[in-house]
């Protein structure tokens, strides 16, 4: 009795037998769908790192929100006087910093903490030792938390004692030390009928020497020591007296000195994340725009108002920029090989077609009919569609979630699900021809009008995104045109060799009609006239190798870009910031051994421009335009080659940025601050001061005059000399101006760009996607010889029983992927060299170098053998074992009766 075999059984047998190319399109489906999951999760930990790398690496005075006053707070009433309460001399003015911190836009509330304030008299003679010693008295509500007393005790408030005043003080041990000061011993700073007494009541070391108060709070732990032996040696100490003292320092005529308040905000940088830094940058700016008033003039003297300055906007910008230009490189590489990927599973669902022809044929001859054909392949399309993508998009979520505690959104599985419905739409759509001959058409010597049509859109759709893309400019991250164009420009490159490579086929051919051997009248005729070689592996081929020649070609515009902002940054052999620098520091720096020159930088100061009649503002850096010059050199840095301004009887000499000069525009009628001024040179690019872009810098000649006063300096430029040893020189340096200072080279900055999340993130990107190239371009190589396996073994078959030796296969097989490998990895190489500056006009890549120069173009030819390199060894090493698969064949079975196709 015969067992009737039911439909569900011979469904499981048809998707179980011949299941090769069903295997090959689930791996890739899987891999696929993994790579598309885990690319929005690796974009936010990405964005997120590059954020806090850069936030990470500013030292206090950059990180946190800073305001400078030339004076004091207003003192309210007091009684009884002098003051013995802190809360009596500065619970108002710390109310006011409290109510700006909390009536700042979300989320800065949150970011930065309570204000601290610092009031200082500095430059006080010791009436003792008035040539060699001077006295800094500051006065910190909270400052205690700081200290750690090791002799001594915390100074009380000041008292009235002889008609004058007595204030004890607490100072490091070390700065005791070099002011010869004993605890319990006092000194004078004025000794009239009004004496002002001065008590060393006890000495401290810092609680905590990294805390961020002591870059805020300078030369306290170590006093300034001015010794150029020119002169008696001088040193000038701080010290911290009872806060509610600092009324009888500021309400006391004749101490001399400057008086000064530093007030800041501590930003916790760790709040900021890459989803709220856009309103974070714009609560900073709207903070940073507009004086705050903290007091009225009916209270008398005293600070009125403060601006603040908040340089960690910049660095939060520059990151928000580096996310959106990696996004948008990505976009513009990753398009290329989305449109092969595509075309890889129609090649791989062709395969699996192919191999489904003979059951398919008969399964139609016995009666099924297309929706059930369709049906069946419904069936195989989710097995090898679905199945796969589900499993590649969970493990990219749970190692996102388990590795980086980051997960998708919703937008984010939308290609995964895309993924696991390719293989069954197309299984379906091309279920009718399943049985059918597919004729050749794309290198037929008599192009058809479809084509044609087709070809002439895609062109114009190509020339069209081009030139819109140019016209428009840098884009702001990824949109449509800038991930479309090279795609459709790799589908014009892709159609222009497939249009070119038949032509010197057809000479080959022609010429080999006469030849004794048939290898190469065989294959050529083959490689003209075979169906399985076209448009996809073509289309693989030269969007693989354009994608390695242009991801080489980045990385050196990169790595270049990286190098020449570097220097420019720097300007110098060194550069010194983190702090601030007084004059006196500046001539010790000069005297340093191995020092062969050193300039000062003043932190910057706003200041207005009038143009012709119009009103701008910008940032002023006042130089010595000297010193300057002779740091820098004629390298790259604030100043262009050849230009000075030093000061002359003309107008003021002033060297301004790029963007200040694109506002100036030209004009004659120029002044800053009310003085005329003349514009000698513009700067564009990167400069020691930091990332500003609209800025003017001028001598310190001017400085009174323009901003009415001479700034202190906030970064210091060193030139070595030839033979400096730059360890000792260093060494000197950090004994001078603290150990807090962060001192910099060109070449470490190099190395942190490139070491920073950003630049790494970018390099991983451009180097992944010439591996996902290459893997897609061998695919669909060995899919193509696959697809030829039956028609080549057949005519192999017929070759061997007339005699042709076994090197025949091998042959045929590289007369198949010989010309258009070929003919795509040259096309590939010139579409792949022009591609970057497609990149380089439509995407900012400034934000990876720190320069507002884009990098230009470079080809460097280690990174370029790098990257192509290893695309053409993978792709050549899965070809090969294909190749080697391909000749495993048995004439036997190949000369059995059957159609092909």
């Amino acid at each position: 009795m015969t067992r009737r075999v039911t439909t569900r059984a011979l469904a499981v047998h048809h998707v179980r037998s011949r299941a090769g190319g069903s295997v090959i399109v689930a791996a890739l489906v899987l891999v696929l769908s993994f790579i598309a999951t885990a690319a929005p999760i690796a974009m936010g930990v990405l964005g997120d790192a590059a954020l806090r790398d850069r936030l990470a690496g500013l030292s206090a005075t950059e990180r946190d929100v800073v305001a400078d006053s030339p004076s004091f707070p207003q003192l309210p009433a007091l009684d009884p006087y002098p003051p013995t309460e802190t809360g009596a001399v500065w619970g108002e003015f710390a109310a006011a910093l409290e109510d700006i911190r909390t009536s700042a836009d979300s989320p800065l509330p949150t970011v930065l903490g309570p204000a601290h304030a610092v009031a200082s008299v500095s430059g006080l003679p010791i009436l003792e030792d008035p040539a060699t010693k001077l006295l800094t008295m500051a006065f910190s509500p909270g400052y205690e938390s700081e200290l750690r007393m090791t002799e001594g005790e915390l100074p009380g408030p000041a008292v009235e004692e002889g008609g004058g005043y007595r204030v004890e003080v607490v100072m490091s041990a070390e700065t005791a030390r070099e002011l010869e000061w004993a605890v319990g011993e006092q000194r004078h700073l004025r000794e009239d009928d009004a004496p002002y007494v001065v008590v060393l009541s006890g000495v401290f070391e810092a609680a905590d020497p990294r805390s961020d108060f002591w870059q805020h709070v300078r030369s306290v732990i170590e006093p300034q020591i001015f010794d150029d032996g020119n002169r008696a040696r001088q040193v000038t100490g701080t010290a911290f007296a009872h806060p509610s003292s600092s009324a009888t320092a500021w309400m006391y005529d004749g101490l001399g000195g400057r008086a000064g308040t530093t007030v800041w905000y501590p930003a916790d940088v760790d709040r900021i994340e890459s989803d709220d830094a856009e309103q974070t940058v714009a609560a900073l700016n709207k903070l940073t725009s507009v004086g705050h008033t903290v007091g009225s003039s009916a209270q008398g003297a005293g600070i009125l108002s403060l601006k603040f300055d908040a340089e960690i906007t910049a660095e939060i910008e520059l990151a928000l920029a580096q996310a959106a230009t990696t996004a948008g490189v990505i976009a513009m590489l990753v398009a290329g090989p989305v449109g092969v990927a595509v075309a890889v599973l129609i090649l791989g669902c062709r395969l699996i077609l192919e191999s489904r022809r003979p059951g398919l044929r008969l399964l139609s001859a016995r009666g099924a009919s297309l929706g059930q054909l369709r049906g069946l392949l419904t069936v195989e399309g989710a097995l090898i569609g679905v199945v796969p993508a589900i499993v590649g998009a969970a493990l990219a979520v749970v190692i996102g979630a388990v590795a980086f505690g980051a997960a998708p959104g919703a937008a984010g599985l939308v290609p995964a699900l895309l993924l696991a419905l390719a293989p069954i739409a197309i299984l379906v759509v091309l279920a009718p021809s399943a049985a059918e001959r597919q004729v050749r058409t794309d290198l037929g010597r008599r192009g058809s009008r479809l084509r044609l049509i087709s070809e002439g859109v895609i062109t114009g759709f190509a020339g069209v995104a081009l030139v819109l893309l140019f016209v428009r400019g840098y884009s702001d991250g990824v949109d449509l045109l800038l991930a479309a164009t090279p795609l459709l420009l790799s589908l014009v490159a892709c159609l222009v060799t497939l249009r070119v490579y038949p032509l010197p086929l057809s000479a080959i051919l022609a010429r080999s009609r006469a030849s004794r051997g048939a290898d190469v009248f065989l294959g050529s005729a083959r490689a003209l006239r075979e169906p399985s070689i076209g448009l996809t592996p073509v289309l693989a081929l030269v969007v693989g190798v354009s994608v390695a020649v242009s991801s080489g070609i980045l990385l050196s515009a990169l790595q270049n870009g990286v190098a020449e902002a570097s220097r420019a940054q720097i300007g110098a052999d060194l550069r010194i910031a983190g702090a601030t620098f007084t004059r006196d520091e500046l001539e010790q720096v000069k005297a340093v051994d191995g020092v062969a020159a050193a300039a000062g930088i003043s932190g910057a100061d706003s200041v207005t421009l009038e143009i012709g009649g119009d009103r701008r503002g910008t940032s002023a850096f006042v130089v010595d335009a000297a010193d300057l010059r002779a740091v820098q050199g004629d390298g790259p840095g604030m100043l262009p080659p050849g230009v000075s301004i030093e000061p002359s009887d003309d107008p003021m000499p002033m060297v301004v940025a790029g963007a200040t000069a694109d506002i100036i525009d030209g004009s004659d009628e120029v002044s800053a601050g009310g003085v005329e001024a003349e514009v000698v040179g513009v700067t564009r690019g990167p400069v020691p001061t930091g990332a500003r872009e609209n800025w003017i810098t001028f001598d310190s000649f001017y400085a009174d005059e323009v901003l009415g006063l001479d700034p202190s300096d906030r970064t210091v430029l060193v030139r070595l000399e030839a033979d400096a040893e730059r360890d000792a020189v260093e060494q000197d340096l950090r004994t001078i101006l603290g150990t807090q200072v962060r001192i910099d080279t060109a070449a470490e900055i190099a190395a942190r760009i490139e070491s920073g999340p950003a630049v790494q993130g970018v390099r991983g990107a451009l180097l992944l996607a010439t591996g996902v190239a290459a893997m897609l371009s061998a695919l669909a190589i060995a899919m193509t010889l696959a697809l030829a396996a039956g028609p080549r073994a057949r005519v192999l078959a017929l070759l061997r029983t007339l005699g042709a030796p076994p090197r025949s296969g091998a042959s045929l097989a590289l007369w198949e992927i010989g010309p258009p490998t070929i003919a795509a990895v040259v096309a590939g190489t010139v579409f792949g060299a022009l591609v970057p500056l497609v990149v380089l006009a439509a995407v900012d890549l400034r934000p990876f170098t720190g320069s507002s120069v884009a990098p230009a173009y470079v080809i460097d030819p280690a990174i370029l053998a790098l990257t192509l390199g290893g695309f053409l060894a993978l792709a050549t090493l899965l070809t090969a074992i294909a190749l080697l698969v391909s000749r495993r064949i048995r004439a036997a079975g190949a000369l059995r009766t059957v159609e092909e196709g």
